[in-house]
């Protein structure tokens, strides 16, 4: 069997504010186990012979789609060759970390299972990009103008379910003012100053919210013009996921009407990295969607 990696750590770096959310955790661990899996010369299904586990658990575990119970990790541990007592801990200390409830399960009753990986994980990226063709991001949104993009959508709610839904935007919104808050770099298409959602007074409010929130050192908000958006072909809204620790790979999540897809895939995500460095490149600078903005709220007189 093969040794364990040397290093004084399991990990790549300290993951510092990452410890406090549960599912980046989880899938940290999660690779983590991959490798010394790989290391030790075993497949996942001899993994769950050798330790009893049901059927394809060990490839559950490693994609942080199953918490790994103590038990479990201690055993891995010790089937992969992992005896050095500080790293047994600091493990361990990280499984414990994972098991904790995430802050988005109280909102389960109105949140989307589509919708979770984003909420899931956003607050652990460093960097949150997106690229938002008919709204204005929802990280960016007044809770007025959050209620009237709910409102719009598919299917009809009840006044309770609007409301919940508010909050819980309003929640994942609060993650920008932690002191480790992740940057935010948001392109929106020209086109959204064009519709009047919710109202002129909501159109309003929200354009000042926006020329407020671009004066935060960690948020960056780009307008990109009509033909910018035409010739680069995004086709639909996004947001990518950059994270700072060399053990959790970078995410895509793209929004469809009544699903999403998720992707860690390297190469999917390198294409809409690629994409939103085009219309990053080709957009109007902060100074210049800055003087957009205020150009539009004084339109509306």
């Amino acid at each position: 069997m093969a040794a364990a990696d040397p290093s004084p750590s399991l990990f790549v770096r300290p993951l510092g504010a990452v410890e406090g959310n549960p599912t980046a955790l989880k899938l940290i661990l999660g690779g983590k186990l991959r490798e010394l899996r790989s290391a030790a010369g075993l497949d996942p299904a001899d993994v769950d012979v050798k330790l009893g586990f049901s059927r394809s658990k060990t490839s559950r575990i490693e994609l942080g789609r199953h918490g790994c119970k103590p038990s479990d990790a201690l055993a891995l541990l010790e089937l992969y060759g992992v005896e050095e007592e500080e790293r047994v801990a600091e493990f361990m200390r990280l499984v414990a970390a994972s098991r904790r409830p995430d802050w988005w399960r109280s909102f389960n009753d109105v949140l989307s299972d589509f919708f979770t990986p984003l909420v899931a994980l956003e607050g652990a990226a460093a960097t949150i990009r997106t690229y938002e063709p008919f709204y204005v991001p929802g990280l960016l949104q007044t809770p007025e103008c959050t209620q009237a993009v709910i409102r719009s959508g598919p299917g009809r709610l009840l006044d309770h379910e609007i409301r919940r839904r508010v909050e819980l935007r309003q929640q994942r919104q609060r993650q920008l003012d932690l002191p480790d808050a992740p940057r935010l770099w948001a392109v929106v298409d020209e086109s959204v100053l064009m519709r009047s959602v919710g109202g002129e007074q909501v159109m309003r409010d929200q354009l000042h919210h926006l020329i407020a929130m671009m004066k935060r050192p960690r948020v960056t908000l780009q307008i990109a013009p009509l033909d910018v958006t035409a010739s680069v072909g995004v086709g639909t809204g996004v947001s990518y996921l950059r994270f700072a620790l060399g053990d959790l790979r970078d995410a895509v999540y793209i929004e469809h009407l009544t699903d999403s897809t998720f992707t860690q895939k390297p190469a999917t995500v390198e294409q809409y990295r690629d994409m939103l460095d085009r219309l990053g490149a080709c957009a109007l600078t902060p100074k210049e969607t800055g003087a957009r903005l205020r150009a539009s709220l004084e339109a509306l007189g």
